[in-house]
């Protein structure tokens, strides 16, 4: 059973990417989607092979159709997709190793991710109960190349979960998080279609329960003042959505 590693990246995001390279080393082979930019050096090995098209829509999108595309076109019988942000662990490594060998019955697997926010890692809050799809069979699983934000792949089969985690360096610094949320709310609005009065409710309602929910029912306050911090962005995250969306059909 052979597997190749999809990394996607782009210029502006490669501050992790030789990190993320160098833990797939053990792939059969390792394709980079490159987005833009001009490339690395460290690109420059006989074992990545570089793929750069013209994908059009929003960057989440145009990740979703440059997987899609490479799903079809690269032949190998599994496929682990890993962003430029993320490292793969010895263990996780191991882990996917052993499942591939194994060919179970799965045809794809959910894999945890620790989250690297303000200097350290997060034990608890909403984003330690991640479990994004990343390891699947050839064929078995596609994005529907719709989501302008938070992409998921659609699976035709069965779904196991993996136990060792991907290392994801998403919001180093607050000023990092600040500007994706920003940019992540702008292309969110685009998939919402709802009343003013509906987004008002979830401006008000949604913000103070999402805080509540990642410190106590998700365990944030494990965190310290790491946590409070998390929990208060991702809590302005939902405020700022709805307030843009607000916002657009006011100008509409």
């Amino acid at each position: 059973m052979t597997i190749t590693a999809l990394v996607p990246a782009r210029k502006q995001d490669d501050t992790y990417l030789k990190q993320c390279i160098e833990s797939l080393s053990w792939c059969d082979s390792i394709v980079v989607l490159w987005m833009g930019g001009e490339k690395p050096l460290f690109l420059q090995n006989k074992k990545i092979a570089i793929i750069e098209k013209a994908w059009e829509g929003t960057p989440f999108i145009r990740v979703q159709k440059a997987i899609n595309w490479a799903i079809k076109n690269v032949e190998s019988d599994w496929f682990l997709r890993v962003d430029s942000d993320e490292i793969v662990t010895p263990e996780l490594a191991n882990e996917v190793q052993k499942i591939i060998q194994q060919n179970d019955t799965f045809d794809a697997y959910g894999i945890p991710r620790k989250q690297f926010f303000w200097g350290d890692f997060l034990k608890g809050g909403d984003w330690a109960f991640d479990r994004l799809v990343r390891l699947f069979k050839k064929g078995k699983a596609h994005y529907s190349e719709k989501n302008s934000v938070h992409e998921q792949f659609a699976v035709n089969g069965k779904t196991g979960y993996i136990k060792n985690t991907l290392l994801h360096y998403s919001h180093p610094t607050l000023a990092v998080a600040v500007e994706k949320f920003n940019t992540y709310t702008s292309l969110e609005i685009k998939n919402i279609h709802t009343s003013v009065v509906n987004a008002y409710v979830h401006m008000f309602f949604l913000p103070p329960y999402i805080f509540l929910r990642w410190l106590l029912w998700h365990h944030g306050y494990r965190d310290g003042m790491r946590g409070i911090v998390a929990a208060s962005m991702r809590a302005w995250y939902e405020f700022l959505l709805w307030s843009k969306y607000i916002e657009s059909k006011k100008l509409a």
